[in-house]
């Protein structure tokens, strides 16, 4: 029989940790949220972690508003949240702690929620009938939206109430200008003024009638205007 036993001092907290929102995603526009949780320890065997900030504690019990309410629960590297519904910014922080509960230092990341689509206003055209014969086959007119927008489209739509998906893109191969765009649109530039060519809307819509003509913007978290 041994007159000696062996233990192992610990006491090192796990290195590293960090925290990714949608894989470092600026915006969500859904409430559930992935979390990539990570250590620079190689064995993570018996971690245990916490997880808290600007979440909806019903969702899990384990993970609440604050560090002290919220549960150590066991380590992994993928975890689903629920973040509060109302629109900005939130911050889900996370701590983890080893088989011997040396606990790290926190880390955190932050995501931008949307759930409010873009409002697009359209002014009134200069013309409201056109035709493809020259001198009377141009309409043209603005359009502006309440946010900052990175893509638009101008399309060709059944109702009024259509939305993005829905309808067929005007080209520009006659002449058209600004039926489409992608960059970075702020709110406080002027409007957009849209030049739609009487081929061009053939193309898009055939045969006589009435034509809806829709603007549809897309903001910066990826939302489409209705």
């Amino acid at each position: 029989m041994a007159n000696y036993i062996t233990v192992y001092l610990d006491t090192t907290a796990p290195s590293t940790p960090s925290i990714l929102l949608d894989n470092g995603s600026a915006f969500a526009t859904n409430v559930l949220v992935d979390c990539t949780i990570s250590t620079g320890d190689e064995d993570t065997t018996n971690y245990t972690m916490k997880i808290w900030g600007d979440v909806d504690p019903t969702y899990d019990t384990n993970i609440q508003a604050t560090e002290e309410a919220s549960s150590w629960i066991a380590y992994t590297e993928t975890k689903q949240i629920k973040i509060t519904g109302t629109d900005g910014v939130k911050t889900v922080y996370v701590r983890i702690r080893d088989s011997v509960n040396n606990a790290s230092d926190i880390a955190s990341d932050t995501i931008t929620y949307d759930s409010t689509k873009p409002v697009v206003t359209v002014s009134a055209p200069d013309v409201d009938r056109i035709s493809t014969t020259t001198d009377k086959n141009v309409v043209n007119f603005t359009f502006q939206a309440d946010t900052t927008f990175i893509e638009y489209r101008v399309k060709v739509v059944n109702s009024v109430g259509a939305e993005e998906v829905a309808g067929v893109q005007i080209p520009t191969t006659n002449g058209s200008v600004n039926t489409s765009g992608t960059g970075t649109f702020d709110t406080t530039i002027s409007p957009i003024n849209v030049t739609i060519y009487g081929l061009d809307l053939q193309t898009a819509s055939s045969g006589d009638g009435e034509k809806i003509i829709k603007v549809f913007v897309q903001s910066e978290s990826g939302l489409w205007s209705s």
